[in-house]
Parts: structure tokens; sequence; C-alpha cells
């Protein structure tokens, strides 16, 4: 199976990024396999779609207005699945997410 590794840097409100990027995975036949966030500084999203629609997908992320900057080489058309991994990074003034964390022990 193909791997492809993206990584986009932006200053657009952290939901409203992920909410979108989600849209545009899903508009390609995709799905998210797993996602990390790492407080309000940066997300770190798995997903998996077929390999045909991996073009459509980096034009549909730079027609919202994301600079997606792939790290391999972008697979040829051809059939089956590939994995992939989006970081984003958000650059913001916001301090870090304060979560409590509960008695352990």
């Amino acid at each position: 199976m193909k791997f492809l590794r993206i990584e986009i840097v932006t200053k657009t409100d952290r939901q409203q990024a992920l909410s979108q990027i989600n849209d545009v995975i899903s508009a390609n036949e995709g799905w998210i396999s797993n996602h990390q966030l790492f407080s309000n500084m940066a997300a770190a999203i798995s997903f998996e779609m077929p390999v045909e629609y991996v073009e459509n997908f980096l034009l549909g992320l730079k027609e919202i207005g994301f600079n997606p900057k792939p790290q391999d080489e972008i697979p040829e058309t051809g059939s089956g699945d590939i994995r992939g991994s989006i970081s984003v990074t958000f650059l913001h003034d916001e301090p870090d997410l304060k979560r409590d964390v509960p008695a352990f022990g």
C-alpha cells in the first residue's frame, strides 16, 4: 500500500480547519482512520482514500485556502487505496488549552 505525508500550516481557526479537511477527505471517497490533537497548536490526521482521488484531494485543499506540501512523491493514478497523514500546524496568538488532569495513584 502506498503512503502520502502532507504538511499544512494555517492561520485558519482550528475547528474550522479540521472540519474543512474532513470535508475534503470525505468528498474524495476517503475516511479518517485516526487523529491526534496537540493542544490548540497542531493536529495529526491519518486517512485512507482511493489512489485515483489524490490529485483531486490536493486541489480541494488548495481551493479552500490551504497550501498542502506533500512530503512524498505523489502517486500516479492507479487502483487500490493510499494511506496518508496530514500534519497541521495552527498559527495564532492564543495560549495553550488548559485541561484538568484528574489525580491518580
